[in-house]
């Protein structure tokens, strides 16, 4: 996501030029306001229908703080009656408030036409949360003893796929499938302090399986208290305690492209570096001890874009963890090298490792990655965003990034007919109120637009589109700044949640490409 400065020429013809620069100050200025005491951008996740079940279902069986049930009550009759955000999610509320619901319908609508390759260990997730709050049977798999098995995934993921195994094994009368290792995956969500990985849905599944072992009861009973420390102002769960690494390194890159002071950008980039983790890679949040490719990456970019002699071991170290994680296909997992690669991941690991003229072989294999996906049949890949035109910008600058180090590479032909091909896509389908939703024909909506304005403002001949989609944005700045946008990120996939300040960041991306990039002058 490399930042983009505007030149001399773009800003004599840049269209709307003074109004647009008054804008990106104005969100600029918010962005900075929104630096903590340690330096991270302070990026609260919103709360969820899914983990305030969750947590109402565990201080009900646990029988303590009233206050705090009564909170999470009144936070998922509020949201029922305003609509819930998908069928699993209004099953789980429906279901910790006591009223019967169908829960095997309501997955069948949510993942109906879920075509992901974490569609099977989805099926028997949300089946199996959805038993233990009382709104399905509990699933039977093929192989329960296997079933449940998360070798080689996540951290959190492991834990999730641990809590609900225990869940699963008791609800059906067979405790005996649980292991010492199981309760081990466990038992660090028992401890004091935040919720190990950021994870609060990981946490309170853990919770709910640990009091099932008598030895963690009393445990179970003061995390349980403590969840009232949690609640958002609503008086619900988030899904996680936050994005700060994430919102830091990319606001960071944001910043840096909106022409912020140097102190300003060399705090983020010393409070970036601050929580790197041991293997070279940064998570998502303060604390967070599992990295990931996409957090990496953009902490890469950012250092290396505000501070590269400063900051180049960080770099270095980064580009090493990313190197690490690379498949044999060319393509990038999220987490661990072994598992899927992505479109989205591994542009963005292209975007950091590029620059870098020893890893060249890296980058080619993963373009290679990326166009072969792009130029196959099938849906556009919807990842850990729920916009298509989040992968199609990040791919877009991928290949803008191998095609400027590399221009003569055998893979570089590829890489320009699918970024032409990502291009047309966002030009065919953007609405005529100039935005773009998170799907063809979707309403239009601030962060998605963000995206797609990113790749079409870059692109030579796309002056009218970008000048639309920066009409489109401008016209709904809030009078702090900044923008409003529906849910835009998802996990466990395809559930959404909501980072709002990720909404910022993206806008401003997204107009200094149009006040900077080719399709602006």
């Amino acid at each position: 996501m490399t930042p983009s400065a505007p030149s001399a020429r773009s800003a004599r013809s840049a269209p709307g030029a003074d109004r647009l620069d008054r804008a990106r100050a104005r969100l600029a200025a918010r962005l900075t306001a929104a630096a903590g005491p340690d330096g991270l951008l302070r990026a609260p996740c919103d709360s969820r229908m899914l983990e305030s079940a969750l947590a109402l279902r565990l201080l009900t069986v646990t029988d303590v703080d009233p206050d705090a049930r009564e909170r999470l009550t009144r936070r998922l009759k509020t949201g029922l009656d305003e609509g819930a955000p998908d069928p699993v999610q209004e099953a789980a509320a429906r279901a910790a408030l006591g009223e019967y619901v169908d829960g095997r319908g309501a997955l069948a609508r949510l993942l109906g036409g879920f075509d992901h390759f974490t569609a099977g260990r989805k099926h028997l997730m949300f089946r199996t949360v959805l038993a233990e709050l009382g709104a399905d049977a509990f699933p039977e798999p093929p192989d329960p003893g296997r079933a449940f098995e998360a070798h080689g995934q996540q951290r959190w993921l492991i834990t999730e796929m641990a809590a609900l195994k225990v869940l699963h094994a008791f609800g059906t009368h067979s405790p005996r499938r649980v292991t010492e290792d199981d309760w081990r995956i466990l038992e660090p969500c028992a401890l004091p302090g935040p919720p190990p990985y950021g994870n609060h849905l990981a946490r309170l599944l853990a919770l709910l399986a640990l009091r099932l072992r008598p030895r963690y009861a009393a445990a179970v009973r003061a995390r349980a208290r403590e969840l009232r420390d949690v609640l958002c102002e609503d008086g619900g769960v988030p899904f996680l305690t936050g994005m700060d690494v994430f919102a830091t390194a990319t606001g960071g890159l944001a910043l840096a492209g909106a022409g912020a002071p140097a102190p300003t950008l060399r705090a983020l980039a010393e409070a970036v570096t601050g929580q790197q983790n041991p293997d070279g890679g940064w998570g998502f949040d303060r604390g967070v001890g599992q990295s990931d490719v996409d957090d990496t990456a953009y902490c890469v970019e950012f250092l290396r874009a505000v501070a590269p002699e400063r900051h180049g071991a960080g770099v270095a170290a980064g580009e090493r963890y990313l190197l690490a994680r690379q498949g044999a296909d060319g393509g990038f997992p999220t987490f661990e090298r072994g598992t899927a690669s992505e479109v989205a991941i591994t542009a963005a690991a292209v975007n950091a490792l590029a620059p870098e003229p020893a890893h060249r072989a890296a980058v080619a294999a993963g373009v290679r990655f990326v166009t072969a996906r792009q130029e196959a049949a099938g849906p556009y890949e919807r990842s850990w965003s729920l916009n298509e035109s989040n992968a199609l910008f990040r791919t877009v600058l991928a290949h803008d990034s191998f095609l400027a180090v590399a221009p003569g590479h055998p893979a570089a032909a590829g890489a320009a007919r699918a970024r032409a091909r990502a291009v047309a896509r966002l030009l065919a389908t953007q609405n005529p109120d100039g935005g773009w939703g998170h799907v063809p024909a979707d309403p239009s909506d601030p962060i998605s637009t963000a995206y797609a304005l990113i790749a079409v403002a870059r692109t030579p001949g796309a002056r009218a589109a970008t000048a639309r989609a920066v009409r489109h944005l401008l016209e709904r700045q809030r009078p702090d700044g900044g923008f409003t946008s529906r849910p835009d990120q998802a996990g466990p996939r395809p559930l959404a949640y909501h980072v709002p300040l990720l909404t910022d960041v993206c806008v401003l991306l997204g107009l200094n490409h149009a006040r900077g990039g080719p399709a602006a002058r």
